[in-house]
């Protein structure tokens, strides 16, 4: 509850202060979801698990609340992948908002709502990997609900990332749209906590048609936003880190936003006491602000996906 009042307080403010061109988002709902997510009995939400199906049960039912379309038959999207240790079965959820002038064409949010689920007895809930990508896109397809986008937006939650980003690839693999009809996407990966107050866009360096877009967002931005992390090789490089990585390989211009690793990273200690709400409120309105900028900017980015 402290949490929902801190993050309820900033969300006021910044209402009544009218100073951040920035979507003012439902901050006790954004809270609730990420708390309802990260909570034990979600049991780390591994793939393929009891607990991963909970959580799923928990979006579904979100995705009814916002009123989403199904972009197919329905909002679940499973699939059948294989790893090293096992062939697994996964979910992905995929809901749609129809655009108002360009509704075949496409623009994915996503974020995975896998986690590492129970290790030796342990629950690894993942607060901010990834409760904290997945709440903020619930939120944002709220938003935008209210304010229909001029494009189609794609919202998908991606399951098994942190087994291969197998949801992704799955998505790809068969799409519930023709595929070059997908524009662009937006992913979203640990958005929660940073000790510096700083928030990474990547995405520019491979795509330049990114980086006016992300310059006048950081100039506006409600936390320090900083672009990097998509050149060179080694962990420095996050572009197949996390669900981008297989709109990168399709050659789909991307944008993550995502914090640098902390020290609860992959570890028991990721939980929701831990995350920073008022850090978080601004990130996922920062984040709610560039893709509302790149709805209305989509011709220039649609150009270049053609290109490729």
């Amino acid at each position: 509850m402290a949490f929902c009042r801190t993050i309820a307080a900033l969300a006021t403010a910044v209402q009544l202060q009218g100073t951040q061109p920035v979507p003012a988002l439902d901050s006790a709902r954004l809270i609730a979801d990420l708390s309802a997510l990260a909570a034990d009995s979600m049991e780390g939400r591994r793939i393929a698990t009891p607990g991963g199906a909970r959580a799923r049960a928990y979006l579904l039912r979100a995705f009814t609340r916002i009123g989403l379309a199904p972009v197919r038959d329905s909002f679940p999207a499973p699939f059948v992948a294989k790893t090293r240790a096992a062939e697994l079965t996964g979910v992905n959820l995929v809901g749609m908002i129809r655009g108002t002038k360009h509704a075949d064409r496409y623009l994915v949010v996503s974020a995975h709502y896998d986690h590492l689920g129970v290790r030796n007895g342990v629950i690894y809930n993942g607060a901010d990997d990834n409760a904290s990508g997945t709440a903020a896109v619930l939120a944002m397809a709220q938003w935008f609900k209210s304010h229909p986008p001029e494009n189609s937006v794609i919202f998908a939650l991606f399951d098994g990332e942190e087994t291969g980003l197998l949801g992704a690839k799955a998505f790809l693999e068969k799409p519930p749209v023709p595929i070059e009809r997908i524009v662009a996407n937006v992913n979203l990966d640990m958005v929660s906590r940073n000790v510096k107050g700083e928030l990474y866009a990547s995405g520019a360096s491979p795509f330049p048609v990114m980086k006016p877009l992300l310059d006048s967002i950081a100039a506006i931005a409600p936390v320090k936003l900083l672009l990097g992390h998509d050149t060179g090789v080694g962990e420095s490089n996050w572009i197949q880190q996390s669900d981008q990585g297989p709109f990168d390989t399709k050659k789909i211009p991307f944008v993550y936003f995502g914090v640098e690793d902390h020290p609860d990273y992959h570890k028991p200690g990721d939980k929701v006491e831990h995350i920073e709400p008022g850090f978080y409120y601004r990130c996922v309105q920062t984040i709610a602000e560039f893709v509302r900028r790149l709805d209305l900017a989509l011709d220039r980015v649609a150009a270049v996906r053609v290109g490729h």
